[in-house]
């Protein structure tokens, strides 16, 4: 893997996801990072966004009849599962991953696991009682 320059572009990006309290889709990345960098091209946060994927830095999620979400991740271990509210969008996150023992029996088996996600779509109790 070629090494990545740290720019001011990518160090604001990484900084966006980091204090982002759920993810994040492409528009809502380049709309914070404009106020900052107004003259930044799309394409650049495209660019600084596959990068960090391909160096385990950040998590991609599918929402919203599949629109791309990026999170930033703390570790490369730490993945979030999320509840997602259908009348207001709002996330929730799941308390823990209830994959883990799936996953162990399924390695027991020798199969190489290399990602899961999991997503639930529901009424938060706000949008219940209105």
């Amino acid at each position: 893997m070629q090494s990545t320059r740290n720019t001011r572009q990518r160090k604001l990006i990484i900084s966006i996801l980091k204090e982002a309290h759920h993810p994040l889709s492409i528009n809502e990345i380049y709309d914070r990072t404009t106020k900052e960098l107004p003259r930044i091209a799309k394409s650049t946060i495209y660019r600084n966004i596959d990068q960090l994927l391909e160096q385990n830095l950040i998590d991609k999620y599918y929402f919203n009849d599949n629109e791309i979400f990026y999170r930033y991740k703390e570790s490369h271990k730490d993945h979030t599962h999320y509840i997602i509210c259908d009348e207001c969008k709002k996330f929730h996150n799941l308390p823990t991953c209830p994959m883990v023992e799936v996953e162990e029996a399924i390695e027991a088996e020798g199969f190489i696991i290399k990602d899961h996600q999991i997503q639930i779509i529901g009424i938060c109790k706000n949008c219940a009682n209105k």
